[in-house]
C-alpha cells in the first residue's frame, strides 16, 4: 500500500502540532485562550490541592506539598498573562506583536503545566500501591481534557501539554513488573493518541470558527463601506438636487419678473396701437400701423409661449374631458394654418375623420396647434398632413411632416424646455423651445401620451393618442351676438402704471364707452358714491398691500352685489396664477389684444344684464330698472 495519501495529512498534522497557524489566527486563538486562561489557571491549583491533600492522608509524604506549591505556583504565573483585549482590526501591528508575545508565553505555561503534572507520575506514584496509580491517572486523565479545552484554540499548545503530560504516566507503567500495569500503560499510551486527535479536530473547528468571523468581519466591513459610500453618493445627490432646485426656483422667478416687466410696456403699447387705428391716417401711417401691429403679435406669440409653460409648470390647468368631433376640430385648424402653409409653399392635407374622443377640447387643440406650428416652422419643401387612425378603443392623431426631422438621440430631449433643433441663430420665428414642453406637461394633464418618429432628412411624425367616446356628439347652433356696443357702458380700470391707464382711457372711450381709471383701490372705492361701474377692470399686481383680486372683493362688498370683473395680469408665476384664478372674475393675459379685451367686455355686460333681468324683486334692481351712476 502506497503511503503518498498519508504524507499530506502526517504533514499537515505536524505543521499544525508544532507551528502556530498564519498571524492573523494567531490574533484571534491567542484572544479566545486568554479569556478561558484564568478560570483554567484557578482550576488547576484547585485539582492539585486537592490531589495532594488525599495523597498525604493516603501515603503521609510531605514532598507532595512541595509538588502542590509548584503547581499552584504555576497557576499564579498563567494569571499573570496579560489578557488580549478585542480590536478592531485583527491584522493592526499592534495586535499581531502582542499576540506572539502572548503565544509564546502560553507555549512556555503549557509546557511548564505538562512538566509538572507529569512529574506526579514519577515522584508518587508506586506500582505497589494501587491508590497511588488511582490518583495519579484519574488527575491527568481530568488535567488533560480540560488542559484540551483550554488550549484547543492552538494546537500547539495542546501537543505541548499532551506530550509532558500523559508520556511520563504511560513510561512508569510500562517498566512495571506487574503485566496488568504494562496494559494500562499501552491503554494511557492510546489515550495520548485520542486525545492528540481529538485537539486536532477541535482546532480545526475553531480555525473555521474563526474564518467565519473573518467572513462575517469582512462582509460587516464591506457592507459598511457600501453603506457610507450610499450615504455619501445620497448626501452629494441631496446637495445637487438642493441646487437644482434652488436654480430652477431662480430661474422660475426671473422667467416671472422678465415676463411681468416685458408684457406690460407691450400691453399698452397694443392698446395705443388699437386706439391709433380707429383714428383717420395715411396709407404710408396705416402701413407703418400694421408693421408695428406684426412685431407686437410675434411679441405676443413668444409670451402667450411663456405663459402656457409656467400654466403647466405650476400645476393650474385642470382638464375638463368630454365627448367631441375631432372633425371640426381638424377644419379649425386647417382654415388657420392652410394660408399659412400656402405662404411658405407647402401643402396642408387633412384626412377627414368621424372620430368622436374624450377629452379637453381645449388642451388636445392647443396640443395639436402647438405640433403643425412645429411641422410648418421645420418644413421647407413639401408638406403637412394630418390624420388619424383608430387603435382598439383609442384615436391616434397624427401629424406627419416632410421637415429636417430629428435624430433618434434627440427624441426624448425635445421634450424639455428651452431645447431646440437646428435654431443656433436664436431666430425669433422658430419660437423659444417651449412648444414641445408645452404639449408633454398638457398630455401629462390629461393622461395621454405622445410620441415621435422621425427620419432625419425625411420627415418627422407626432402622434397623439386619446380615448375614444362612445358617445354620440350633438349639432349645436350658435346665435350671433345679440349686441357689440360698448356705448354708454360704465367702466372702472384700477392700474397703477400711468401709461396703460391713458390707454385703456383712449381705447374705451373710443369704443362709447363712460370710463374712470384710478391707481388704488382705496380711490375706487371713494369713486364708488359718484359713479357705480358696470364692469370693473383690475390689475392684478398693484402699488400698495393690495392687489387686483382684493379690489374687485373690496368694491363688491361696497356695492353690495358682484360686480362683473376682470383681472388682467403679467405675472407667469405659480402663485401669482393660482391667486389670480381664484378671483372669481375672467382672467386675462397681458399683453392683451383690444379685440379680446372688446368681446369679453360685451359678453359680461349682458351676463351681468340677463342676471339682473331675472333678478327677484326686494335684491337689488328690478327687472327693467337702470342702475344710476351714483349706486
Amino acid at each position: 500500500m502506497s503511503l503518498r495519501p498519508v504524507s499530506p495529512l502526517v504533514a499537515t498534522w505536524l505543521r499544525r502540532a508544532f507551528r502556530f497557524d498564519e498571524p492573523r489566527y494567531l490574533v484571534a486563538q491567542v484572544g479566545l485562550i486568554s479569556r478561558n486562561l484564568p478560570m483554567g489557571m484557578a482550576a488547576s491549583s484547585l485539582v492539585a490541592l486537592m490531589v495532594a491533600g488525599v495523597h498525604y492522608h493516603l501515603a503521609h509524604d510531605v514532598w507532595v506539598w512541595a509538588w502542590a506549591l509548584l503547581a499552584f505556583m504555576l497557576g499564579g504565573l498563567g494569571l499573570l498573562i496579560p489578557r488580549a483585549e478585542p480590536v478592531a482590526d485583527l491584522l493592526s501591528d499592534d495586535a499581531l506583536a502582542m499576540a506572539r508575545r502572548q503565544g509564546r508565553a502560553l507555549h512556555l505555561l503549557a509546557a511548564a503545566m505538562g512538566l509538572t503534572w507529569g512529574s506526579l507520575a514519577w515522584i508518587f506514584m508506586r506500582t505497589t500501591e494501587p491508590h497511588t496509580i488511582n490518583i495519579v491517572l484519574g488527575a491527568t486523565a481530568g488535567l488533560n481534557a480540560g488542559g484540551m479545552v483550554l488550549f484547543a484554540p492552538a494546537m500547539p499548545l495542546s501537543v505541548a501539554y499532551l506530550l509532558t503530560t500523559v508520556p511520563p504516566a504511560a513510561v512508569a507503567l510500562l517498566l512495571s513488573p506487574h503485566p496488568a500495569d504494562q496494559v494500562m500503560g499501552l491503554a494511557v499510551f492510546t489515550y495520548l493518541i485520542a486525545m492528540l486527535v481529538f485537539s486536532y479536530h477541535a482546532s480545526r473547528a475553531v480555525r473555521q470558527s474563526i474564518d467565519l468571523r473573518f467572513e462575517n468581519s469582512d462582509l460587516v466591513r464591506r457592507l459598511r463601506d457600501q453603506t457610507q459610500r450610499a450615504f455619501d453618493a445620497r448626501q452629494v445627490a441631496e446637495e445637487a438636487l438642493h441646487e437644482a432646485e434652488g436654480a430652477n426656483h431662480a430661474k422660475v422667478v426671473f422667467m416671472a419678473a422678465a415676463s411681468h416687466d416685458l408684457r406690460q410696456p407691450l400691453h399698452a403699447l397694443g392698446l395705443f396701437a388699437s386706439t391709433l387705428g380707429r383714428t383717420t391716417l395715411s396709407a404710408r401711417q396705416r402701413a407703418l400701423l400694421e408693421q408695428i401691429d406684426a412685431s407686437a403679435e410675434v411679441a405676443r406669440d413668444l409670451l402667450g409661449t411663456l405663459l402656457d409653460f409656467s400654466k403647466v409648470d405650476a400645476g393650474v390647468i385642470t382638464p375638463r374631458p368630454q365627448p367631441f368631433a375631432l372633425r371640426n376640430m381638424l377644419q379649425r385648424l386647417e382654415q388657420e394654418f392652410a394660408p399659412q402653409a400656402a405662404e411658405l409653399g407647402l401643402r396642408y392635407r387633412t384626412h377627414d375623420t368621424r372620430a368622436v374622443v374624450l377629452a379637453d377640447v381645449t388642451l388636445v387643440e392647443r396640443i395639436l396647434r402647438n405640433l403643425v406650428g412645429n411641422a410648418l416652422r421645420y418644413t421647407e419643401r413639401g408638406g403637412v398632413l394630418i390624420g388619424c387612425r383608430r387603435r382598439g378603443e383609442r384615436v391616434v392623431v397624427e401629424v406627419w411632416d416632410t421637415g429636417v426631422g430629428i435624430p433618434k438621440m434627440q427624441h426624448q430631449a425635445i421634450f424639455r424646455e428651452f431645447h431646440q433643433l437646428g435654431n443656433p441663430e436664436r431666430d425669433r420665428r422658430k419660437g423659444l423651445g417651449l412648444g414641445l414642453a408645452i404639449v408633454e406637461g398638457l398630455a401629462r394633464i390629461m393622461s395621454v401620451s405622445v410620441t415621435v418618429a422621425s427620419v432625419p432628412g425625411r420627415g418627422s411624425v407626432f402622434r397623439l393618442t386619446l380615448p375614444l367616446s362612445r358617445e354620440a356628439v350633438m349639432e349645436t347652433s350658435v346665435a350671433p351676438p345679440a349686441d357689440t356696443d360698448l356705448s354708454g357702458a360704465r367702466v372702472l380700470v384700477i392700474d397703477d402704471d400711468e401709461t396703460v391707464r391713458a390707454a385703456m382711457a383712449e381705447l374705451l372711450t373710443s369704443w362709447g364707452a363712460w370710463c374712470e381709471v384710478v391707481e388704488t383701490p382705496e380711490e375706487a372705492l371713494a369713486l364708488l358714491s359718484r359713479f357705480m361701474p358696470q364692469v370693473v377692470v383690475a390689475d392684478y399686481r398693484l402699488r400698495g398691500r393690495h392687489n387686483g383680486r382684493e379690489a374687485l372683493a373690496m368694491i363688491n362688498q361696497r356695492a353690495g352685489r358682484a360686480v362683473p370683473g376682470v383681472v388682467i395680469t403679467g405675472d407667469t408665476g405659480a402663485d401669482r396664477l393660482r391667486e389670480a384664478q381664484a378671483s372669481g372674475a375672467v382672467l386675462l393675459h397681458k399683453p392683451v389684444p383690444a379685440g379680446q379685451l372688446h368681446e369679453v367686455l360685451v359678453d359680461l355686460l349682458r351676463v351681468d344684464l340677463i342676471r339682473t333681468q331675472v333678478q327677484p324683486a326686494g335684491e337689488g334692481a328690478g327687472p327693467g330698472e337702470p342702475v344710476s351712476p351714483a349706486g
